[in-house]
């Protein structure tokens, strides 16, 4: 057995070289990849990607939109605030000349002011 193993070591070492090789491609062949589902796959991700990109949009729009009516609130807030100081310093004008009225004028002044 031993020199039927030397005599023909390079035959069955080719044999078994050939037959690895023949069992490779018939196990590629069984292996197929389903190329459509993946493509498939692929055209529903874009399809939401472009979805979610419009919604994006629209959002980005939004917000401009809002940040554009908060400057004009900012806006009116202000020239309230102007008017505040203005009612408040012309209070405190009133109050001041009150405290420079004598009692007399000060009851003159109640009087005319509730009539």
């Amino acid at each position: 057995m031993v020199n039927f193993l030397k005599k023909y070591k390079d035959i069955i070492l080719f044999g078994i070289i050939i037959g690895l090789i023949l069992l490779n491609i018939f196990n590629t062949k069984s292996i197929k990849t389903d190329v459509k589902s993946y493509e498939e796959k692929i055209e529903k991700l874009q399809t939401e990607i472009d979805s979610v990109q419009t919604e994006n949009e629209k959002i980005d729009l939004k917000i401009s939109q809002t940040k554009e009516q908060i400057g004009k609130v900012t806006e009116q807030i202000e020239v309230v605030d102007k008017n505040i100081k203005i009612v408040k310093n012309n209070t405190n004008e009133k109050v001041n000349s009150i405290d420079t009225l004598r009692p007399n004028e000060l009851e003159l002044f109640f009087t005319n002011r509730y009539q």
